[in-house]
């Protein structure tokens, strides 16, 4: 099992967050370690793909909001 702290680096390091000299260390670490390694490249993959989500609602959302937001005008 990986350490707290060893995952909190492990974040650091994929956004580039953490010292020169412990990334150095955490780089030296991901050599010998496959656990890590592999933890490492999961934290990779759920950060490109959280870069790739949807930023914007679904137009049919936005079109649900301001049909309710009418109807709420017409009865008034």
């Amino acid at each position: 099992m990986i350490k707290t702290s060893t995952q909190n680096e492990l974040i650091q390091y994929v956004y580039n967050e953490l010292a020169d000299d412990a990334c150095e260390q955490l780089e030296l670490a991901l050599t010998q370690d496959l656990e890590l390694a592999e933890s490492c490249s999961d934290l990779l993959m759920m950060q490109q793909l959280l870069d790739g989500a949807a930023k914007a609602p679904h137009q049919r959302a936005i079109d649900n909001i301001l049909n309710y937001s009418k109807s709420l005008s017409l009865q008034s």
